[in-house]
């Protein structure tokens, strides 16, 4: 096919990531050219992630125009030292993990932690474009089982759960709470937890999220706005509190009452990233007399990938979706800001 050399994309303004700004949808963008060991995608979605919101407005750091890390398309093109006939007509998807260096000692034990890692939408354009280029190592070969849209979610809100979830060393039977559990991560969450036979905590706010999260496998939904959810954490444990729980939301009250609903030698996973910084609330003594655990995640491995997309084949996990054009990006935005979307949104690329 005729590679064009602009491309219609949704960029930041000339002045930057900040507070006031959004982005601008130009046709004017340059087309770029795979390199040694790279690929040139063309991507037909892309979903779109609260840390997106953070990059635009300036949370986080950006060091690039393009925002997006949940990007599915076919590879067009190829660099050099790749194999044309392998790669080309492929469907693949970028992460929001676009590379590591797969050379230092960190990345001999995870990857995901590379300190050299490259970051779609953050430090290299991201998928809010109509192509992209991508090292060929790093992307997820997306199979044909799977449609492009639904496969979308998996790339970044599937794979952090799935992920989150293993962090805690889940057994069937384990009690695991999921603060924003209607939301784009959370829903995925709900569903991974619940095929991996846990007992699961959904917690969020409204009649809408109850109905969603129930059907997907949750045990209980606890409406943060109705009841203190400390106490009816522990009141459904025996009063020892979850064995695991995921904190999705971004707000200092849910990181305290995340740990508040740990029990003894329980996990909290941060997952949600703040808009505003602050330190989590735990002592030492809370630390060392409960023996708890407190650990990150934002990505997954590649292998923890494979059983993801494996579970997805089956239908035991399926992203609830509502897809809307590129060009509507700016209202899309501004909703999930304000927590009035269910599931994960997924932008259909011209």
């Amino acid at each position: 096919m005729a590679i064009p050399s602009t491309q219609i994309a949704a960029v930041i303004p000339p002045t930057g990531a900040s507070a006031k700004s959004g982005v601008n949808i130009i046709n004017t963008h340059p087309v770029p050219t795979p390199g040694d060991g790279d690929l040139l995608v063309k991507l037909e979605f892309s979903g779109v992630c609260h840390t997106d919101i953070h990059s635009i407005r300036g949370d986080t750091p950006m060091l690039t125009d393009v925002a997006g890390h949940e990007g599915v398309g076919t590879v067009v093109s190829v660099g050099p030292r790749v194999d044309e006939g392998q790669w080309v007509g492929q469907r693949v998807g970028i992460r929001w993990l676009y590379s590591s260096c797969l050379n230092c000692e960190i990345c001999a034990i995870n990857h995901t932690a590379c300190p050299s890692q490259k970051n779609a939408g953050a430090n290299v354009p991201g998928t809010f474009q109509q192509y992209i280029v991508s090292p060929a190592l790093h992307v997820t070969k997306i199979p044909s089982e799977i449609s492009p849209e639904l496969a979308a979610p998996l790339l970044c809100a599937g794979i952090a759960m799935y992920s989150s979830i293993m962090k805690t060393k889940p057994r069937p039977g384990d009690w695991i709470a999921i603060l924003g559990a209607g939301g784009g991560l959370g829903h995925m969450g709900v569903q991974i937890a619940a095929k991996k036979g846990l007992n699961v905590l959904a917690i969020d706010k409204g009649a809408k999220k109850r109905e969603l999260c129930l059907s997907l496998g949750a045990k209980h939904f606890l409406d943060f706005s109705d009841v203190d959810i400390v106490d009816e954490v522990k009141n459904l444990t025996s009063g020892l509190g979850a064995h695991g729980v995921i904190c999705t939301a971004n707000g200092a009250r849910a990181y305290e009452q995340s740990l508040q609903m740990l029990r003894p030698l329980g996990t909290l996973v941060c997952v949600g990233i703040p808009s505003v910084p602050f330190n989590l609330p735990a002592t030492p003594l809370d630390m060392i007399i409960k023996g708890l655990t407190i650990v990150g995640n934002s990505a997954g491995t590649a292998s923890e990938m494979e059983e993801l997309l494996t579970m997805a084949m089956a239908g035991d996990v399926k992203a609830h979706i509502q897809v809307f054009d590129l060009d509507e990006i700016h209202d899309v935005l501004e909703r999930l800001e304000k927590s009035e979307i269910e599931g994960r949104v997924v932008l259909k690329i011209p």
